[in-house]
């Protein structure tokens, strides 16, 4: 009976470890990035404590068994580029198993985290413990070229600005970046207005 279910656990969540795709921000803490892992599985239940999971089909893999890709919660941030990754531009929902405050996942469509240099940029950040059936439809801030309307007035002209917009991620992720929320702060630049 051992052998069955130690089979059947294997079956159910096999991990591929896929190194090389961690881009982390910890030069002061001299370590190595996490290694980003490959499950096959599905629900919520098939994410391990202190990840941010990644599905390959909506619902959380609900009508198959598939790919889910581990990102694992770290302390300080922590980029994960996906270019060249199995995982770029594939997943359709998400998981991220975490206590309910301190922690924070954000997904970017672009290969690059954050909202830095003249770039059009989009971030849709994830709520502990709570299921993303689908990446489309979230609310999330993106960096945009143009007029922004704030307190009452239009800037008098065009510039880079952050604005809060529904987005659609769906099959696009590029960059994940994870952290404890006190380390992650420029990852919520303030709201310069609506476009």
């Amino acid at each position: 009976m051992k052998r069955f279910t130690t089979a059947a656990t294997f079956a159910a969540a096999l991990a591929l470890v896929v190194p090389g795709v961690a881009q982390g921000q910890e030069a002061s803490a001299g370590r190595a990035a996490p290694e980003v892992q490959e499950l096959i599985g599905q629900g919520a239940s098939a994410c391990p404590d202190m990840s941010l999971c990644l599905y390959e089909h909506d619902q959380l893999n609900k009508n198959t068994t598939a790919r889910i890709w581990v990102f694992p919660l770290t302390d300080e941030r922590t980029d994960y580029s996906l270019r060249g990754h199995a995982a770029a531009d594939q997943p359709t929902s998400a998981y991220m198993r975490a206590p309910k405050t301190g922690w924070t996942a954000d997904l970017f469509p672009a290969y690059e985290c954050g909202f830095e240099g003249d770039r059009d940029a989009e971030s849709i950040s994830f709520r502990p413990n709570e299921s993303y059936h689908v990446l489309r439809g979230h609310n999330g801030r993106a960096k945009r070229y143009g007029y922004f309307y704030k307190d009452g007035k239009w800037t008098k002209e065009k510039r880079w600005g952050i604005t809060f917009q529904t987005l659609n991620l769906n099959d696009r992720a590029g960059c994940v970046a994870v952290g404890a929320f006190a380390n992650t702060g420029e990852l919520r630049p303030a709201i310069d207005g609506d476009m």
